[in-house]
């Protein structure tokens, strides 16, 4: 041919195709992808034609093939082995989307929460209109968070990981009468939130009115936000419901429990003589 813009020599089709010229010199040394022309002056090129050729070894490579395995392949080329390959490695590639995915889905929730406890007003009492929710729930904790409450806490993460995959994000629950008597340690369950899709749901909390605040420090902080919720709420005509939500924010970001952030989420309705 007279026109042999169709050959590259090794740094040339390097280039072309975005490799190391080096891993060319090492396929060619071991016979896995060699150059199509080599001259007696010991010139050595390679053509356009060999580009597919180079793009499926480097494919099977990122999906995790050895070489060995593609030489192998290459020795007994057949449709019956191709075919074995390409379907074992996309259920790989499918599996390591699934996990991409879940990761991802993990890193934006913790990054959700965190942001959350960025734009916190600390102690500032907000009504808010919550929709219907789907609860997961523990088994009952006697709330002292004791060695059987931990172990509850390790059966509930791992039923919520066996359901969302990476997932470690739950908190407590306390009832309202527990909150009237002043027992503002005594949980009820660790609870989780589900998802509309989700078939697998314990209960629903229900739509309606909710105050929310948030609490910085360690638990005795907790009990002057809780009496705080007890006064807006009798002040503005509120009787409390249902339960207390307790969610921790920012655990993975901070040095000591003094920058612990509680987001708590209490149901509320107007008095009936208010």
């Amino acid at each position: 041919m007279k026109d042999e813009n169709y050959k590259f020599t090794t740094g040339e089709f390097a280039k072309l195709n975005g490799i190391n010229k080096r891993t060319l010199h090492y396929y060619d040394e071991i016979g896995l992808f060699s150059p199509a022309i080599k001259k007696e002056n010991g010139y050595r090129y390679y053509t356009c034609f060999q580009i597919v050729e180079l793009e499926l070894i480097m494919t099977l490579r990122k999906v995790g093939l050895s070489i060995e395995e593609i030489i192998e392949y290459q020795k007994n080329p057949s449709k019956k082995s191709f075919s074995e390959i390409v379907l074992e490695k996309r259920k790989t590639i499918q599996k390591s989307i699934e996990e991409l995915q879940e990761a991802q889905a993990f890193l934006e929730q913790k990054s959700k929460i965190l942001d959350m406890s960025l734009h916190a007003k600390i102690g500032e009492i907000e009504e808010l209109r919550v929709p219907a929710q789907k609860i997961l729930l523990s088994e009952p904790i006697q709330g002292s968070y004791g060695e059987s409450d931990f172990k509850k806490a390790g059966a509930f993460s791992m039923r919520l990981k066996s359901i969302f995959g990476l997932f470690d994000s739950f908190g407590s629950r306390i009832e309202i009468n527990k909150i009237k008597e002043g027992k503002f340690q005594d949980y009820d369950r660790f609870f989780a939130y589900g998802n509309d899709r989700q078939e697998e749901w314990d209960e629903i909390r229900p739509e309606g009115t909710y105050l929310r605040t948030y609490s910085l420090g360690d638990w005795n902080h907790l009990k002057e936000t809780y009496r705080k919720i007890i006064q807006y709420a009798e002040a503005n005509g509120y009787e409390l419901t249902g339960y207390a939500y307790e969610e921790g924010l920012n655990e993975m970001s901070i040095a000591s429990e003094n920058e612990y952030m509680t987001m708590i989420t209490i149901g509320v309705k107007k008095k009936e003589n208010a």
